[in-house]
């Protein structure tokens, strides 16, 4: 088993990770998060989230003030979480450019020009920007792409205004770029025309999230989130980061899943995804702390002892490495069973309480660190996130607790031996 995966399943894994577009999109993901956590804070306070028959004395005052305040609430809201998918073209275009080497400055501008040439209208001669949010995530991050690299591309064959040294970094840099911009503007806008009229004038966002719609439906089901928590923690078995590697596909489908989630929690709507960012980040990540509390309950081997303490306060902040690579989880076979069993029983029971509505659905960002079982509540402002959280922590203590007593008992023997 571990020959086929070191030789054959783990390098084109390995391979697939380190793809420049792939690389590129898990940063690109990631730049629109101070976007989504500041736009979940005025979210919040527009919205307080307790039930309309719910009444007392803070919620009152809080209710009143939302209402006196809504205006400028509405209007940080809507310069955060509904422009993420602005932000997150300008989070690839940073990236990519980075990755080639050149000045960032006129590659963002590129690209927002590229992005909004692609994505928007004229409506009685008004600018009608209707993918600037969640809806155009997966666009901007195409646009910003292949803007920059189709630029690059460009100035690195000789498609360049030459300008004498003295002239300064930021003057030269617009004007030496000025013929690659026509060029790729130019490609941008036939891209807009043939896009439009092979699609009945369609706009190429509303193009590429029909095709993407099936692939959101599939991905936010029962099997699909158990699948990805089990998948996730067996590529961490083999020593790979299974959060990066199987995240480069789902994180931008999760990001967006959270993202709408959050609009339609703002518009009054019933939120349609269980499968967000913050469901992976919650209840998908959440069995590595109770492991490190089953090791500091059983665990008598010196080893797992100073392992254990080691361990603990970086999984209080979900950072798992020093347990991963500690005790170590990596190719130890003598744990591999609770170890898969606890992430996917974690997914399964979050997904079916959250599909029957026992506990709410996520939508608010939250930064990764921030401990779980304050973060389940925090994501979803429902208090039974916490009660049911409680719960299947306790019962991964139980799960994993006869595993490491075993283990435990081999290390304590071994220890014995060398003494």
């Amino acid at each position: 088993m571990k020959d086929i995966f070191n030789d054959k399943l783990i390098p084109g894994l390995i391979k697939f990770s380190n793809f420049k577009f792939v690389r590129a999109m898990q940063a690109a993901v990631t730049a629109g998060m101070g976007a989504t956590i500041l736009g979940s804070i005025f979210m919040i306070l527009n919205n307080p989230p307790f039930p309309a028959d719910m009444s007392n004395g803070f919620i009152d005052a809080w209710r009143m003030w939302a209402s006196a305040n809504g205006a400028w609430l509405n209007l940080g809201y809507q310069v955060t979480m509904e422009m993420v998918g602005l932000y997150t073209l300008i989070g690839m275009a940073v990236v990519v450019s980075q990755m080639n080497d050149v000045r960032p400055t006129n590659m963002i501008v590129t690209s927002v020009a590229s992005f909004l040439i692609l994505t928007t209208d004229l409506v009685e001669n008004n600018l009608a920007i209707g993918f600037l949010n969640a809806r155009g995530m997966v666009t901007g991050m195409l646009v910003g792409y292949f803007v920059v690299e189709a630029s690059c591309f460009l100035l690195n064959h000789g498609l360049k205004i030459k300008l004498p040294e003295s002239v300064p970094p930021f003057v030269a840099e617009p004007i030496s770029s000025l013929l690659v911009n026509v060029v790729v503007v130019g490609a941008v806008v036939l891209v807009r025309l043939a896009v439009g009229s092979l699609t009945g004038g369609l706009l190429l966002p509303q193009v590429i999230n029909n095709l993407f719609a099936s692939l959101f439906m599939v991905s936010d089901s029962f099997l699909a989130t158990v699948i990805y928590a089990v998948l996730v923690r067996f590529l961490w078995f083999f020593g790979l980061h299974g959060g990066n590697i199987a995240g480069a596909v789902m994180k931008p489908i999760t990001t967006v899943a959270l993202a709408e989630n959050a609009s339609a929690f703002a518009a009054g709507q019933a939120m349609p995804h269980i499968f967000t960012q913050m469901f992976v980040q919650t209840w998908v990540n959440m069995g590595v702390l109770p492991m490190v509390v089953a090791m500091m309950i059983v665990c008598r081997s010196q080893q797992n002892k100073a392992i254990s303490k080691i361990a603990l306060i970086p999984a209080l902040f979900n950072i798992g490495e020093p347990l991963t690579f500690g005790l170590p989880v990596v190719m130890n076979f003598r744990i591999l069973a609770p170890w898969l069993l606890c992430f996917g029983l974690n997914s399964g029971v979050g997904y079916i309480a959250t599909s029957a509505g026992l506990i709410g659905r996520s939508f608010v960002s939250i930064p990764y660190t921030v401990p779980c079982f304050l973060k389940v509540f925090l994501s979803t402002m429902d208090f039974k996130t916490v009660i049911l959280y409680v719960i299947l922590f306790a019962v991964n203590v139980l799960l994993f607790i006869p595993w490491l007593k075993k283990y435990d008992r081999e290390l304590l023997e071994n220890e014995a031996k060398e003494a």
